[in-house]
């Protein structure tokens, strides 16, 4: 499941690069936010659910529509427009650090030593992943660059309250509920702002942006609700490690992007990370203390009388 997110969402950077060809930031979260609705409102029409009453699965739906669409969708999309995909899915790695900490405050997800250093590893990954250099931090891309790491602050703050808040909710009606309210803010925003009327896209970039709106936001909702439910916030926002790997490897084959020699060092890195913070290392300590042999006393011969 983690592995199937980090795809969706890895692929994500890709279909927004080709999308921003033709279509501005806000107008692309709309259409994007519009497509995940329409896809997960089929669903939600399909399987019979009804539309909750509470006023607790509204402010839920409010809170998550804000925090995990609008916020970070615009700030990735507004940061992508001004460096490459695969730079933003590094920055997107970032994610786990703030979910680390969040959840240690916020639903009492201590940080332990091994947590950490498992974080601290698949950061350090995703450094050597780029070649250990994210380009010129002064230079025009910075706010982009920014915008994307608090983009990650969004995903991040969505991850825990999900965790803390919705352990029993159902799947379908908060993906669904969620796009909705982000839909209803988005189309507004994009028509007073891009005013879009006038706006012509290719076969090409409309295929592109109604499979982000369906897998990478749709799909990947239900997934990520069904993960958040099994798994820690911090194990869960681990697929940002991944991501990168994806996004990567789509830059090249789609976008003519190269990958350094770096990137294989990355990705050991990266795993061992996700791996620790799983609670590999704990798995591992006690049977190399199970293993450790006992080392037999000296026998002392005993001096003939005499």
């Amino acid at each position: 499941m983690l592995v199937v997110l980090s795809i969706l969402w890895g692929s994500a950077f890709t279909l927004v690069e080709v999308v921003l060809e033709e279509a501005p930031p806000l107008t692309l979260v709309a259409g994007r936010l519009t497509g995940a609705f329409l896809f997960l409102g089929g669903a939600f029409l399909i399987s019979g659910r009804s539309i909750p009453r509470d006023m607790a699965s509204w402010r839920a739906f409010v809170f998550l529509g804000v925090v995990n669409n609008v916020f970070p969708f615009i700030l990735l999309t507004w940061g992508q427009d001004r460096i490459d995909s695969s730079q933003a899915a590094i920055l997107v790695a970032s994610m786990p650090l703030s979910t680390v900490i969040l959840a240690h405050f916020w639903i009492n997800e201590k940080l332990t030593i091994d947590r950490a250093l498992g974080v601290l590893v698949g950061f350090g990954g995703v450094f050597v992943l780029v070649g250990g250099d994210l380009r010129d931090l002064t230079g025009s891309g910075t706010l982009g660059q920014f915008a994307v790491i608090a983009g990650a602050v969004g995903y991040s703050t969505g991850t825990v309250f999900a965790r803390r808040y919705l352990q029993n909710a159902d799947i379908i009606v908060t993906a669904t509920g969620q796009t909705m309210v982000g839909a209803a803010i988005m189309i507004p925003v994009a028509l007073a702002i891009d005013t879009p009327f006038d706006l012509s896209v290719s076969a090409k970039t409309a295929l592109a942006w109604a499979a982000l709106g369906i897998f990478p936001s749709g799909v990947a909702y239900l997934i990520f609700f069904r993960l958040v439910r099994q798994v820690s916030a911090t194990q869960a926002s681990m697929v940002t490690y991944l991501i990168p790997i994806t996004a990567i490897l789509l830059g090249v084959f789609v976008l003519d992007e190269t990958v350094s020699s770096s990137s294989f060092g990355g990705l050991a890195l990266i795993i061992f990370g996700i791996w620790v913070v799983n609670g590999g290392w704990s798995w591992v300590s006690p049977r190399f203390r199970q293993r450790t042999v006992a080392v037999p006393e000296p026998v002392i011969a005993e001096e003939p009388d005499g």
